[in-house]
């Protein structure tokens, strides 16, 4: 009987302690909710889809102040969906797909690409750095590049992002541009896409829910008052 006594209440503080210790519920890593960047754009729009592809003198078109806006808004494990807006001109006596230009040109695109983040694969022991890939779907439009002027397109695309802060940092991105119609792959529809920004995002470096929550199981006793035994 001794013995059943004591198992019997073993059980209880077994049970009692298990009750009492604290979970942790497990979230992913989340570096930040929303992204913007404002971006220095070039475009190797030549028109020779394996050469010349650092010819920047005869072949970028680029400009010295920003052309391009950006906006990411991250959702979980390394995935992100963001849209990019580029406006900028053609200059004169650049190459053109295989013909010099000679007179300015309007560029307008408008992308939505998927991003997919290396980011978690590095943090926590190398923040600084984020390799990503990106791909999605276009609008070009070009009014005197020797082409249609509006041309749907596939992107695909990588890039790099260095951060000098929770907050800041600077982008480095390439894409390709596929024009999907009129023709596919080998028409004069299809360019690169380069950019250099400044990145800016909040909300960073946090988890769904990173705390201990308790989960309380009180044994609770009622006093209730005593009966006093009758005198003599």
């Amino acid at each position: 009987m001794r013995s059943k006594v004591l198992f019997y209440l073993a059980f209880l503080f077994v049970t009692n302690l298990s009750f009492a210790q604290p979970y942790k519920t497990i979230k992913r890593y989340k570096p930040y909710k929303w992204m913007i960047g404002l971006h220095w754009a070039a475009i190797d729009d030549d028109g020779n889809q394996f050469g010349d592809l650092f010819n920047m003198k005869d072949s970028w078109m680029y400009s010295y102040y920003p052309t391009q806006l950006s906006v990411d808004r991250y959702f979980d494990n390394g995935w992100s969906i963001e849209g990019v807006a580029t406006y900028m001109q053609y200059v004169p006596d650049k190459n053109v797909n295989d013909t010099i230009l000679h007179q300015y040109a309007t560029f307008a695109n408008l992308d939505i690409n998927g991003k997919y983040s290396f980011y978690i694969d590095y943090a926590p022991k190398a923040r600084w750095i984020e390799p990503y890939i990106t791909f999605g779907l276009g609008y070009t439009f070009r009014d005197s590049a020797f082409v249609a002027q509006h041309v749907p397109s596939v992107n695909l695309g990588a890039g790099l992002n260095f951060w000098f802060t929770k907050n800041i940092g600077i982008r480095f991105h390439s894409s390709a541009k596929i024009g999907v119609f009129p023709g596919f792959w080998t028409t004069h529809t299809n360019y690169l896409h380069h950019n250099v920004g400044l990145l800016i995002r909040w909300n960073e470096g946090k988890k769904e829910d990173n705390s201990f929550q308790k989960r309380k199981h009180k044994w609770t006793r009622k006093h209730g008052g005593r009966r006093k035994k009758g005198g003599h």
